[in-house]
């Protein structure tokens, strides 16, 4: 009988021999890969990891967020679930690209067709947000495939897109100012002059969709339209740095301190987390929608709020 040759994986670039290496060297495009050319199922067949072989031959699903979660939790990989989404959204992104790339050199398509095409996909990264308004991780993905791919297309548009996706998806807005090529759209850009007072630069365009972003998030409904989406926390800290969030992820203070109509007479602040003389109170970060390294908290007041995204 011939005898059963054991090969490697091989995961972030390191030869994958045992499930404890799976884990610790976990790539999601590796091991989707892995699973669309069944090279995953004769790996776990000649190692001799029958349950897993079962598990994973069981998978039904065709969709490749599905198939990810349930290879995660066959594996039982400790990872971030939202940020696997995000990098399934790029990772489908990438192989079309390079499926029409080859289109492309293939046929010689004309530039007008070409253009006309690239429109298209554009208005298909919309269409994709309207269509599903609270999904953070799609969203995030396509805003950021516009800010990579279709930057020309968004300096034209992005006005015309922020009153399309303020009627639709509070979320949308929000993650646009996550994104750090497209928030310059949105929010002023301000300068100190000589006094040492802040100037915002003027153009009353970008100030109405900005007063506009400033009433939603002022607006009554906005933390139960946003729902588990925001994170909120309150609490006195005894004049304490608390830690909050780690400093491995980026975080949009939304607001802070305004629970109370005498939080003026309280003092909270903000700063990256465990960074010394980065401290932020109320009026450094009020709409100003300001991303940290993490989180640290401060606060005199029970009930004063910190409301925040993950980026």
């Amino acid at each position: 009988m011939a005898k059963t040759i054991k090969f490697n994986l091989i995961c972030d670039n390191k030869p994958i021999r045992t499930i404890e290496d799976l884990q610790n060297n976990f790539s999601i495009e590796d091991v989707l890969s892995y699973y669309d050319n069944k090279l995953l199922h004769r790996w776990l067949a000649v190692r001799g990891y029958e349950e897993h072989l079962s598990r994973v031959n069981a998978i039904e699903s065709t969709e490749q967020i599905e198939i990810a979660k349930l290879l995660i939790e066959i594996f039982e990989v400790d990872t971030d679930i939202k940020k696997i989404e995000e990098d399934i959204f790029m990772l489908k992104y990438l192989r079309e690209k390079q499926m029409y790339c080859g289109l492309y050199d293939k046929q010689k398509k004309a530039v007008k067709d070409v253009i006309n095409d690239y429109e298209a996909r554009y208005n298909d990264l919309i269409r994709k947000i309207l269509d599903n308004p609270d999904d953070e991780a799609l969203i995030k993905a396509n805003i950021k495939e516009i800010t990579m791919e279709y930057a020309w297309i968004l300096k034209l548009d992005h006005r015309n897109l922020f009153y399309i996706l303020l009627n639709a998806s509070k979320l949308a807005i929000l993650c646009l100012l996550m994104n750090e090529d497209s928030r310059k759209y949105y929010i002023p850009d301000t300068t100190t002059n000589e006094e040492g007072e802040e100037v915002s630069d003027s153009d009353p365009r970008k100030d109405r969709m900005y007063k506009a972003i400033c009433d939603m998030i002022s607006a009554k409904d906005f933390k139960d339209s946003l729902g588990d989406k925001l994170h909120i926390h309150s609490g006195k800290t005894d004049e304490y740095w608390k830690d909050i969030e780690a400093g491995n992820k980026k975080y949009m203070i939304i607001s802070m301190g305004e629970n109370t109509p005498s939080y003026s007479r309280t003092k909270d602040y903000v700063r990256h987390a465990g960074v010394k003389d980065s401290d932020l109170s109320n009026d450094d970060i009020k709409n100003k929608f300001v991303i940290l390294n993490g989180i640290d908290y401060k606060s005199n007041s029970d009930t004063n709020e910190l409301i925040y995204m993950e980026v």
